[in-house]
């Protein structure tokens, strides 16, 4: 904080510059409160501002988060119901193969008769 001077009076006497040291004085004080009074009002309100951005940034960075969370959270139950699928078509595939290969006319006698 900035402090002004104070003016000392004159020799006595010296009314008139007495009066001007006063007057200094008056003007002293009234300069030295607004300073402060700007000073603390201004230190105020950036630190309301910080705050304010810095709870504002961390909102919208957890909303960015959040959303990120659920696209990749969609994006990999999609390519889990994918593999799922291919993995059934593999298995109906390999089944009917199966299936195919056993029921071939060559191996009918295997599937009746006894061993």
């Amino acid at each position: 904080m900035t402090t002004y001077p104070a003016f000392p009076p004159a020799a006595p006497g010296a009314d008139l510059l007495n009066i001007f040291a006063q007057l200094g004085n008056t003007y002293t004080h009234s300069l030295q409160s607004s300073t402060q009074e700007i000073w603390m009002s201004s230190m105020r309100i950036v630190q309301e501002h910080t705050a304010r951005a810095l709870a504002n940034a961390s909102q919208d960075c957890m909303a960015a988060l959040a959303k990120n969370a659920a696209d990749i959270g969609q994006r990999s139950f999609a390519d889990i119901v994918s593999a799922h699928q291919q993995a059934m078509a593999s298995m109906g595939s390999a089944f009917t193969k199966s299936v195919m290969t056993g029921a071939a006319p060559q191996n009918f006698g295997k599937l009746f008769l006894p061993a």
